[in-house]
């Protein structure tokens, strides 16, 4: 089975949303096939996604030299989460086509939800939401609790994209079922769709910005900024539907700039143009760097 062992932040968001911890998976007899699985969690950990990317792939060389199904699935699925992580959604997107095509042919019949939510999340990232739509509909049906609750905040933030106000006030009530005792990410993502659902039927504005503000304060405590980022741009949506069109923007900025160093450049660009701004002041940018990207700017205006 596919697990959600990386699951907490790179799904959002989706979305999304940056790499977890979780339980490990299980080690083959090969040393080296587990060694490369744990090199690779280990690096997630502390977010170098592009030597955990390496890692996956030499523990999938190693499970498919073994033929192991299991290793097989576990390797893909970490690798496509991690790619989807560096905003890589069309490299994600072949991954998961690849190997439910070699789980496929040595006979797999285990739970591919975990494929499925990666999926989604990739086709949302890349503005194909009707397809996303329909992968997450099928996550949501997983055995595992935690695949099932990611694939529930997925379904929301797709259908807001969507305007689809059945299906978030569906992922609304799930989570509105949730224990108060649940892990503090599933309490967070539970005030962001809350939020979501208030801007969308047109309620109290100051609580979809109370909600979302907690998820953000939660999410930044625990380093999970992609996900801190996409709550910002939800407080910012709060804010200019309350009619503070100032603080709005500088929301917008923040996620912007959070996203940007994440290097989410696309919702960086989208929330960007948001806060009305070309430019966000940034007191550690590398002057060298600036004046380069300057003189390369001029270079080909002068081309044209």
């Amino acid at each position: 089975m596919m697990r959600a062992t990386y699951l907490a932040s790179a799904a959002m968001v989706l979305l999304l949303a940056g790499c977890g911890g979780g339980s490990k998976v299980q080690a083959p007899t090969d040393s080296t096939l587990s060694q490369d699985m744990d090199t690779g969690r280990d690096a997630v950990d502390l977010d170098r996604l592009s030597v955990a990317e390496g890692q996956y792939r030499a523990a999938g060389v190693r499970a498919l030299a073994r033929d192991d199904v299991t290793a097989i699935g576990d390797a893909g699925y970490n690798l496509a989460v991690v790619q989807l992580d560096e905003n890589k959604a069309q490299d994600a997107l072949s991954t998961v086509a690849s190997t439910r095509a070699a789980l496929s042919v040595r006979g797999a019949q285990s739970d591919d939800t975990g494929l499925d939510l990666v999926q989604a999340g990739a086709l949302y990232r890349l503005g194909r939401f009707d397809e996303a739509a329909s992968a997450v509909a099928l996550a949501a049906r997983a055995s595992d609790p935690a695949i099932v609750e990611k694939a529930q905040l997925l379904s929301g933030i797709i259908a807001d994209a969507r305007g689809d106000r059945t299906t978030l006030d569906s992922a609304g009530t799930y989570f509105a079922q949730l224990p108060k005792t649940s892990a503090w990410s599933w309490l967070a993502d539970a005030q962001e769709i809350a939020a979501r659902r208030l801007l969308v039927e047109g309620g109290d504005a100051q609580t979809a910005y109370q909600d979302a503000m907690q998820a953000v304060s939660a999410r930044q405590t625990h380093v999970e900024y992609r996900d801190m980022a996409r709550g910002l741009s939800v407080a910012a949506r709060a804010a200019g539907q309350a009619g503070n069109a100032s603080q709005a923007a500088d929301l917008y900025m923040r996620a912007s700039q959070s996203a940007q160093k994440e290097g989410d450049t696309q919702n960086a660009d989208v929330w960007r143009k948001l806060a009305g701004t070309i430019s966000m002041p940034d007191p550690f940018a590398d002057p060298t760097a600036q004046a380069q990207k300057a003189a390369t700017g001029k270079t080909t205006a002068a081309k044209k």
